[in-house]
Parts: structure tokens; sequence; C-alpha cells
């Protein structure tokens, strides 16, 4: 056999080599699989523990955010029909208007839109006023408690020398059906 013929250094360094291959075979087959699925699976650990952490975190606040809701659901939640609450959106814009001494000119509803899971209801209107009196009207329409938007402002002289000014706005109300 081969083996036979060879002397007894080179049987030993065959054999430090056949070690040498094997471990590193070993090594790279069955070890390094290992220890990398290990490392993997101890991140998804890590990952999974920070997302039980937050959700923890988020259960612990549970009854604060459940009151918060209870407390600002009045203002998103559809309460009626589409009509109904267009009516009720347009009632809000003209008693702001009286209370900000605006005069409107025109208020056009448009067809609300379904956006994901609510529902935007948007209304032009055309105002007149002063200055004073156009900005406390969209001060109110910002703060008012149906939560309204102004999405659009567009400002311009009624007259060349007057110091009345007309006022176009877009104005949109979200609601969660």
């Amino acid at each position: 056999m081969f083996l036979d013929k060879l002397p007894k250094k080179e049987k030993f360094g065959l054999f430090i080599a056949v070690v040498f291959v094997s471990v590193a075979a070993l090594d790279r087959l069955v070890v390094d699989p290992i220890t990398t699925r290990v490392q993997w699976i101890n991140h998804q650990i890590e990952i999974a523990e920070k997302e039980l952490e937050r959700n923890l975190r988020n259960i612990n606040q549970k009854e604060v955010i459940a009151e918060k809701y209870q407390k600002y659901v009045k203002y998103v939640k559809k309460v009626g029909s589409d009509e109904e609450e267009v009516a009720k959106l347009l009632g809000e814009i003209e008693e702001l208007a009286r209370g900000s001494t605006v005069y409107l000119v025109d208020m056009k509803p448009r067809t609300s839109k379904e956006i994901d899971f609510y529902k935007e209801y948007t209304v032009e209107v055309e105002a007149e006023g002063n200055v004073r009196s156009i900005v406390r009207f969209l001060y109110q329409l910002n703060n008012s408690t149906q939560l309204l938007r102004t999405e659009k402002l567009r400002l311009t002289l009624k007259e060349k020398d007057s110091s009345v000014i007309k006022a176009t706005i877009l104005i949109t109300k979200i609601l969660f059906p």
C-alpha cells in the first residue's frame, strides 16, 4: 500500500495534514453553519424582546390611552349620514363666521372622499371681511370643536382701495366611520 512505502516522518506529516484538513472541513461544514444559525436565533430573540418591552409599555398605558381616546372620539366619530355630517359642518362654519363678523358669500360642499380608514369632508367657502375678522375666523376654524382644518387659503382685495378682503378657503374635516 501507499502508506507502507512512506518514511515515518512523511507518515506523520501526512497524518497532521489530514487532521488539519479534517478539522477545517468539520469547521466549514458543521461548526460554522451551527454558529451562524445560533447567532441569527439570538438576534431574532433580541428583536422579539424589544418588541415585547414596547408592547408591555403599551399595555401598561392602556387605561390612559383609552381615557384619551374617549375624550376625543366624539370629535372624530361619524354620528349620522354623510348629509347630516355636511350639514353639521356647514352649521359650524356659519356659526364661526357670525362670531368673527365675517360675511359668508358662498359655501360649496364637495363630495366626501373615503381615504384608507377615514372619510374626508371638504367645503369651499368664500368670505369677506377686514383683516382682523378674517384672521379671527381662521383662528376659530382651526380651534373648532369639530377639528376643522384650513387646507387652502387665497386672499384678495375686494376692490382696489378697500380694506375689505375676499377670502377663498378650503376647509376639511376628517371622520372615522
